[in-house]
């Protein structure tokens, strides 16, 4: 089976970019370097045998932290720089793509619930429409049964009045 050669300088360039001040996951490394997901993580646990990088970080970051802690690391790092969040996550033994993930899904938490509120003109409006419609429907179908009768008589009218002259 033959082996695709990478670059080196890819190859370096992936493999700093898993490191501090990047941490970038493994998906985003072959998606921007445009490389087999495989190579990347066998990139990731070379820096893990080489003691550059510890296993599995990820997993026990998201474990141990509470939802409060996870606002809170959202909430201290809202106005930092690139590099001031990346030497934030340092100390504190995170990845820069965790708090930005964190960030988006509480944006997004956020806009759910400011959506749900819904003004109570609005929805007296809803009902208005629905109860509108309903009737316009209502008419309609009276309508066009009151057409289909006097379209049926018409025809009944014209049947017996020929069988009258005949």
């Amino acid at each position: 089976m033959p082996v695709s050669s990478i670059d080196l300088k890819v190859k370096e360039q992936g493999k700093a970019w898993l490191l501090p001040p990047y941490n970038y996951s493994v998906r985003k490394v072959a998606k921007e370097l445009d490389v087999a997901l495989g190579s990347v993580s066998k990139w990731r646990q070379q820096l893990v045998t080489e003691g550059k990088m510890e296993q599995d970080k990820t997993a026990k970051i998201n474990n141990d932290l509470t939802a409060e802690q996870i606002f809170g690391f959202v909430i201290e790092t809202a106005t930092m720089s690139e590099r001031e969040l990346a030497d934030y996550c340092r100390q504190k033994g995170l990845f820069v793509e965790q708090i930005k993930e964190w960030r988006v899904a509480s944006i997004q938490a956020h806009q759910a619930k400011s959506t749900v509120k819904h003004d109570p003109e609005k929805r007296h409006d809803k009902r208005r429409i629905k109860q509108l419609e309903k009737e316009l429907a209502r008419k309609d179908k009276a309508l066009a049964e009151t057409a289909a009768l006097l379209v049926l008589r018409e025809k009944f009218n014209a049947v017996w009045d020929n069988s009258e002259e005949d």
